[in-house]
Formats: structure tokens, sequence, C-alpha cells
């Protein structure tokens, strides 16, 4: 039986750009300037406090961490609660359940975070399972713990799997777990190479869903 896994941030909603504004503006506040490279590193990850720590550190002393997590997050939500569905999603949703694919999500974030984006753009009783990093004992990509509990939960097997991502680290983790992946790259990364990608779009919306679902599981049926 084949499956669909999805990503959440920047696969099924652009989150990745509002993380990195939010940032950015707390850093400038701050006096310094976020370096993307170094952001880059930890997408798909879960580092809470990774970017307060390391402003702590570029700037030499502690700061108030309840204050800017606060502060990020305000601008943080400001600019996610009004991002739409991505390209495509919704359609390769729709190509997949007409030929009853089952589908998951498969998240660094917290349920928290997920589920409420789930419903907020409607697509959350579209997924049979969604399993974050809470489910697997706050295990984040690039390790495959949220994957495989995913394939677990779809009852399927990772060679019949494909995963929906868009950083370096979710492919990591898609490789480790033994799943093919589709990657399409959020805008922070459309610069860079996905050698581990079985395939990469610029958008979802790029192909026909019923024409990338037959590429995706050619291998597999």
């Amino acid at each position: 039986m084949n499956a669909l896994i999805f990503d959440f941030d920047g696969t099924i909603v652009d989150t990745e750009s509002p993380a990195h504004a939010s940032t950015v503006s707390v850093w400038e506040a701050h006096g310094e300037e976020l370096d993307l490279d170094w952001w880059i590193a930890g997408l798909g990850t879960d580092r809470k406090y990774a970017w307060v720590g390391e402003l702590e550190s570029r700037i030499g002393r502690a700061v108030d961490r309840d204050r800017v997590l606060e502060e990020r997050r305000r601008i943080k939500d400001e600019i996610t609660d009004r991002q739409p569905i991505l390209p495509g999603v919704r359609e390769l949703i729709g190509a997949a359940s007409a030929r009853r694919i089952p589908l998951a999500v498969g998240s660094s974030s917290p349920h928290e975070w997920v589920d409420r984006h789930l419903d907020r753009v409607g697509l959350a009783h579209h997924f049979d399972h969604v399993v974050c990093r809470d489910d697997v004992g706050g295990v984040a990509k690039p390790a495959p713990d949220v994957f495989l509990r995913a394939v677990e939960l779809l009852g399927t097997s990772p060679a019949h799997t494909v995963v929906v991502e868009d950083s370096h680290n979710g492919v990591a983790a898609a490789n480790a777990a033994g799943l093919r992946s589709l990657v399409v790259p959020n805008p922070l990364v459309q610069h860079l190479d996905f050698p581990g990608a079985f395939l990469r779009l610029d958008a979802l919306d790029r192909r026909h869903p019923d024409e990338l679902l037959d590429e995706l599981f050619s291998e597999s049926d």
C-alpha cells in the first residue's frame, strides 16, 4: 500500500518565512544581523531556544529569554496567521485521496502549532494521522523518528511511502527512514541543491497531481 507524508512548516503553509522574519526583527532590536546560512542550517529542526543562545553569544550577554521569545512569537503569529495553503497542496491531497492513498503529516513542530494551523486552513480532516515531535519524545528532524512513526501508523512500509519536504533536514530525515522524498524548497533555500531527494519541484502546482503521483510511486507499484 502506498502512502504520502507531508511535512508541515514550509510545505503545507509557508511558516518558514515568518519564522525567519520575526527572528530577524528581534535580532535587529539587539543591534545584530541574523546570519542566513546559520539560520538555513537549522531549518526543519526543533530550535526553540537555539537562536536565543546564538544571539546571546553574538552580543556577549544574557537576554530576558521570556521577553524575547514572546516578542518573536507575537511577530511570527501575526505574519503566519495570514499565510494561505501553498500552491498545489490541496490538489495533491485531493488526487491522493481519490486514489485512496493514506495521508499523514510528519513535523518537527509540536501539535499545538501544527494542529492549530491545519484547522485554520481547513486541511486537518484530510489526514489520517498527524505526527509531531511531541509524539516521539521530542526528537526532531534530521532524525527519522516522526516519519517512522507515521509509516507505522499508516500501516505501510518505507519502500511504499513518499515524503513531501522543503528543507535539507527534512530530506535527511526521509533518507534516514528509507523514504523517497519530493522536495519543494521553501523561499529561503530555493538556491540550494538537494542531492538526496528523489524529485525536486519549484512548486507543487508545476505538475498535474495525478502525473506527479504516478512518478512518485512508479518504483513501488
